[in-house]
Formats: structure tokens, sequence, C-alpha cells
């Protein structure tokens, strides 16, 4: 799910009511929930019994969803998070936890780069045999070199 930006909605009083939540981040109210009784969303207040997110929750579900879209297991997510409730004393871990993330996003970066490149190369492929059949393609290196040359796009089998 992608966070919404929705400038014009209205806080609830002090907060976000959970439809306005799940308005702004495109979650539904059982997720936000579930995040709640993880431990990934800490610091909800109640006010009458119903939750009241803060500009502070949404921002966490913002990062929740940035961390889970690279990978990262729930169950870290849920440490990153307690940590935030520790202030300084919890900003060296934090930090580590976020550089282990960040190679780990650019290795998953380079990996759809790659995939990315192998599937330019097959639509290339495809293209120019259904333009002037398979034969034309049938030796593997020269069709490579000829990908490189119409489209100056470097890929190897």
């Amino acid at each position: 799910m992608s966070i919404m930006n929705n400038k014009s909605q209205k806080k609830n009083g002090e907060g976000y009511s959970i439809s306005q939540m799940c308005e702004r981040t495109g979650y539904s109210a059982d997720t936000l929930r579930f995040y709640e009784k993880a431990g990934l969303l800490p610091g909800v207040k109640r006010r009458g019994g119903r939750r009241v997110y803060s500009e502070a929750n949404l921002l966490a579900v913002k990062l929740i969803d940035c961390l889970k879209k690279t990978g990262m297991p729930l169950g870290d997510i849920a440490e990153f998070m307690r940590l935030t409730t520790m202030g300084d004393k919890s900003v060296k871990k934090r930090l580590e936890m976020m550089r282990k993330r960040e190679i780990a996003a650019k290795a998953q970066l380079a990996e759809i780069q790659a995939s990315l490149a192998h599937i330019e190369f097959k639509v290339w492929y495809y293209e120019t045999a259904a333009k002037e059949g398979l034969a034309v393609l049938a030796d593997i290196e020269a069709a490579l070199e000829r990908y490189r040359r119409e489209t100056g796009r470097e890929f190897s089998i």
C-alpha cells in the first residue's frame, strides 16, 4: 500500500480518527490495529476509548510502509519502532539498523535494475523477431552486439 498525500484532510481535534488515518495512509483499520498490537505503531493515544492518531503516528506509518517495501521483517520494524520510543540512548542502534537497511535496499535495487535490463533486452529481441523473424536472431552473440549498437545499452547473458 502506498501512503496517499491528502493535505486537505482535516484532523479531528488534536489528532486523526482511525477512518481519517485509513484515508491518509490507504491502509485498512484492521491493518492499523494490527500494527499497533504488533508493536509497529507505539504511542497511539485513546480518547473516550477511541484511537486518536498524531502526526508522529502518521509519519511512523509512512516509515513502516517504506521499510516493508524494502523487505525488512516485521519483527525488525517492531524493534526499530520500539527503539524510537527510547530517545537519544537508542540513536546509534537505529542508525545501525538504517545503515543495514540501506545496504539491503541498494542490493535489491541492483537486482531489480539487472532484471529490468534483461526485460529490456527481451522486449527488443521480440520486437525485432516480430518484424524480421527469429532466424535473424539465432546467433545470440550477434543479437547481443546488434542490441548494443541499436540501443546503446549493455546487456550480457
